[in-house]
């Protein structure tokens, strides 16, 4: 029994082959290739050329491992061996070519999964890289556009507040249309990068859902008007008035769906509404839908509409950076929906979503309804009330533009500085109910001087409020600075409503 499997197992895979002194065959039992007796060995194959000065050399045993052989057009991988046994030489071969076969493969399969490994590593860092760069870019883009967007806004605030012609109206008009768009193309930009990073989170907070839809109807039936066509809204009467949930970025969905529409539609309508799904405990399930009698969009265009920088192609130019989808799209699935649209070229499209909402327990609602702005009443100070303020910023057109905004505003005596390194001289010096503080000062930054302030010993110096006024607009930003001691944030551009507000709600 044993033999038979020897030979099965073993004799098949051996070979012995009998050499005289002269490498010439005395004998060979061809298990694996054909060797003739009396052929000498050394015309096999190239390889048995050296078998003669090893059989003439005094050491007795020689072992060669992998040799790759082809002889009578049979190719194998062997382990050869050469031993010296009187009177004969005896050559060994072990056909081993599965093994070195499995070998090779493995070995190759363990290189490709290594340089696979190494490539991932490569490809990630450039990923990392690349979004490193992208950030970066965006970060140093939106703080130089900001400053001297900051003045135009304001400038064209100003001059809306003087006498002006008919014509300079209209040009004035048209100035203001560009700054609000390159402001909310600004805002995009940003909130794309901070969605893409993984950076934006949501700030749920509640607030009157009927007032902002009353606030879009107004704001959107003005521009339909404009274009000639027609804006109908509709808001059901079963949702709650007031919910739950991060209302800017609902707002920044909405406007985005909405201009949208506004771009693509030149006749007809555009329907705006909110619907309700259904509701329990205190969720409630709410549809928005924008749907428009415009261009539609061809079928194989439905996805790639969502995608940054594509517009849809109607055949003829249409303002826009092509960023507003994208962002409904990923502002949504941080809110745990999704858009979804159907359409039909020539006769328009339908934009709509549903959004779950919490919303506030009657007392909360109350106290929301009851609610006053901060700065009713607190707006008609009297002169002898005066603000004495503090504006420390080094651009020379922001100092303008501030100072004309608070002078008009007739209830401020205020103080520019252009270097953070005389605010704490001039503190000492002077009293102040507030400062606005620019964060880009050369010789200190205004962060790092708001800590010194708030650190300051005496005088009561390190209680004044403070508001940060910044081009840099990333939530870590803002929130690194009011970490530093700021009571409150302003981003550039800002209009002088938002700055009076700032100011009189961190006074009261």
């Amino acid at each position: 029994m044993l033999n038979e499997y020897r030979q099965r197992f073993i004799n098949e895979s051996l070979q012995l082959i009998l050499l005289d002194n002269d490498s010439v065959v005395v004998a060979s039992d061809n298990s694996i290739f054909h060797v003739a007796q009396g052929e000498s060995i050394t015309e096999l194959h190239p390889f048995f050329e050296s078998v003669p000065s090893l059989i003439e050399s005094e050491t007795k045993v020689f072992k060669f491992l992998c040799i790759h052989l082809s002889l009578q057009g049979d190719f194998r991988i062997v382990d050869i061996s050469i031993s010296k046994e009187e009177p004969h030489a005896v050559l060994v071969i072990h056909d081993l070519t599965e093994h070195y076969e499995s070998y090779q493969s493995a070995a190759q399969a363990r290189n490709e999964s290594v340089i696979k490994t190494e490539l991932t590593v490569i490809k990630n860092n450039e990923l990392e890289e690349r979004e490193r760069f992208k950030n970066l870019f965006i970060q140093n883009f939106s703080h130089e556009i900001r400053n001297p967007l900051t003045s135009i806004v304001a400038i064209a605030n100003i001059l809306s507040d003087t006498s002006l012609t008919d014509q300079q109206r209209k040009m004035l008009d048209f100035l203001q249309e560009s700054n609000a768009a390159l402001k909310l193309m600004l805002e995009d930009i940003l909130s794309l990068g901070a969605i893409e990073s993984g950076k934006l989170h949501l700030q749920e907070k509640p607030f009157d859902l009927t007032k902002l839809f009353r606030l879009l109807e107004f704001t959107y039936k003005t521009k339909t008007k404009q274009k000639n066509i027609e804006l109908v809204a509709v808001f059901d009467e079963r949702i709650p008035d007031f919910v739950e949930g991060d209302r800017l970025r609902l707002y920044q969905i909405l406007t985005n769906l909405l201009d949208n529409a506004l771009k693509y539609t030149d006749s007809g309508k555009i329907s705006f509404s909110l619907s309700f799904n259904q509701k329990w405990a205190n969720k409630v399930s709410i549809r928005f839908e924008v749907a428009d009698t415009g261009v539609g969009i061809p079928e194989e265009s439905l996805e790639s509409i969502f995608e940054s920088f594509t517009q849809l192609d109607v055949g003829q130019n249409k303002d826009g950076s092509g960023l507003g989808l994208a962002i409904v799209k990923g502002l949504l699935e941080l809110m745990g929906s999704k858009i979804k649209v159907t359409s039909q070229v020539g006769q328009g499209s339908v934009f709509y979503f549903d959004l779950l909402l919490k919303y506030p327990l009657h007392p909360v609602q109350e106290a929301l309804k009851g609610s006053t702005s901060p700065i009713q009443g607190d707006i008609k100070r009297k002169a002898k009330d005066k603000v004495n303020l503090l504006v420390v910023e080094d651009d020379e057109r922001i100092q303008t533009l501030i100072l004309k905004t608070l002078v008009d505003a007739e209830f401020f005596n205020v103080d520019i500085l252009n270097d953070g390194a005389d605010v704490l001289k001039e503190l000492v010096n002077n009293q102040y109910n507030i400062i606005l503080m620019d964060v880009d000062l050369p010789n200190i930054s205004g962060d790092h001087l708001t800590r010194l302030i708030r650190e300051f010993p005496f005088k009561n110096i390190k209680n004044i409020p403070i508001i940060g006024l910044t081009a840099n607009a990333f939530n870590e930003q803002i929130t690194s600075y009011l970490a530093s001691g700021m009571n409150k944030v302003l981003t550039k551009p800002f209009e002088k409503e938002d700055l009076i507000k700032a100011i009189l709600r961190v006074l009261r």
